[in-house]
């Protein structure tokens, strides 16, 4: 099957799914762009217990536009 969407929705929408998603060799050409490899660092205590503050202290306030 198919679906109509706005490129954003349906690779987000495709990502959530797992499915597949089929895209002409020119576009991968123009705008195909290859992330390089993340370099994840181990997340430290320091950064658990200052989250863990922001969350106790946060209000939905804080994000109205």
């Amino acid at each position: 099957e198919a679906l109509s969407a706005r490129p954003s929705d349906a690779i987000a929408l495709a990502v959530r799914m797992g499915a597949d998603v089929f895209v002409e060799e020119e576009v991968l050409e123009e705008a195909g762009y290859v992330a390089p490899p993340e370099e994840e660092e181990p997340i430290s205590d320091v950064q658990v217990e200052e989250f863990r503050e922001f969350l106790d202290n946060v209000n939905p306030d804080d994000f109205a536009g």
